[in-house]
């Protein structure tokens, strides 16, 4: 039997799917109900409201900042407009987790097995951003947390670790919080330039050292601190199944933990199911929509074009992330249309990158809506009764 969800072990809960919301909580060792979920009060929220019934915001690319004017003076010259989608970017993510109340990030990570390949980025050299040239950190083998290699390589933390690290202490520090979910989007675009701004050529991520990713979060978290796919699989042959007949953890199995997800799909999804087949042994789930053995979480980021599949997908108990705004232009025009549309959509994960008002003039900001911490229940799959009240964190 696979290594489970530590509390799973003790008891395991049958799924409360909108459909059947009065099943109770049930120990399958003994057949004994352990919580009735007729109806839900304060006292059995947390075991009755499961991880799918909540909604909460994260950041997109959240590890970034903004870019400096000198580097954006410079390369105007040969590439005009060049970084109008790029200004932005993000407090650190010690601060999104307590000031801002995020739950979910997305990181963006270039493996650099020998380390130094990104230490001297050329936009820092012309715009002498000194903080950014040669930093210790940088010569470290591992994978190295940035956006886009020489132009877009401000970061809050330099290196994968450094950025699980901080998660992890904050997470350490406030054991009650609500699951935290972290996106890994795996870079290694063949560019060789950009106008006339050469690019530094990444190493590429294959089946050869997918795993690599697996062994640094392995690094930094201890199993029981994660929620991973063998958690949720248990005993069914594939995690769709298990997600169809028990359903995800309840709150109370989930606060603490960390989910970790590949945001690519394509060649990257298929070499790491090589590595981990069926997601056995893997930390990460993989977007699958319903259909595929590994179906649980689905990335979908066009809301405008897909928030009524998305709201099916909800109703079938799989965890989606979406936009709500894309790169500047919501932040500089204050259209609302798309961020309405996530939040109605019924995604748990509402990825923004103004999280606080436009810096714009626009006055366009991202919140969850009658909140009163950082998670509300789903407007889609919570279950009748849910009350904003009780996700909250302690």
């Amino acid at each position: 039997m696979k290594q489970r969800f530590n509390t799973l072990t003790a008891i395991l809960m049958v799924m409360l799917l909108p459909a059947c919301s009065d099943s109770g909580n049930t120990d399958l060792q003994s057949g004994t109900v352990t919580t009735d979920c007729t109806s839900l009060t304060s006292q059995n929220a947390d075991d009755c409201i499961r991880l799918n019934h909540i909604q909460v915001l994260g950041t997109h690319n959240s590890y970034k900042l903004d870019l400096p004017d000198e580097l954006i003076s410079a390369v105007d010259e040969f590439v005009p407009r060049w970084s109008e989608n790029l200004e932005y970017g993000h407090r650190t993510l010690t601060d999104q987790l307590g000031l801002l109340g995020i739950r979910q990030f997305e990181l963006d990570i270039f493996a650099d097995p020998d380390g130094g390949l990104f230490a001297e980025p050329a936009g820092a050299l012309l715009a002498n951003d000194e903080h950014f040239i040669r930093p210790e950190e940088m010569f470290e083998p591992g994978f190295k947390t940035l956006h886009v290699q020489d132009i877009d390589y401000r970061t809050t933390c330099l290196t994968f670790t450094g950025c699980l690290e901080e998660i992890r202490d904050w997470s350490l520090d406030n054991p009650s919080h609500l699951p935290i979910m972290i996106l890994v989007e795996l870079k290694d675009s063949q560019q060789a330039s950009r106008g006339d701004f050469s690019l530094t050529q990444p190493v590429i991520v294959d089946e050869s050292n997918i795993g690599d990713v697996d062994r640094e979060i392995w690094s930094v978290f201890s199993r029981d601190h994660v929620i991973t796919p063998d958690d949720v699989r248990g005993d069914y042959s594939t995690l769709e199944e298990a997600i169809a007949e028990v359903g995800w953890p309840t709150l109370s199995q989930s606060r603490g933990k960390i989910l970790f997800a590949l945001d690519n799909t394509g060649r990257h999804k298929d070499d790491y199911l090589s590595v981990f087949p069926n997601l056995e042994e893997a930390s990460m789930f993989v977007s699958s929509p319903p259909g595929e053995s590994t179906a649980g979480f689905v990335k979908m980021n066009n809301v405008i074009a897909d928030e009524e599949l998305i709201r099916s997908y909800v109703e079938q108990g799989l965890i989606v992330r979406t936009r709500s705004d894309i790169p500047t232009r919501e932040a500089r025009s204050g259209d609302s249309t798309r961020r309405d549309l996530s939040l109605q959509s019924g995604a748990q994960y509402i990825s923004t990158d103004y999280p606080e008002v436009s810096p714009f003039g626009s006055g366009y900001i991202v919140e969850l809506p009658g909140a009163v911490g950082p998670g509300i229940c789903n407007p889609v799959s919570a279950p009748e009764g849910c009350s904003n009240e009780w996700i909250v964190e302690k």
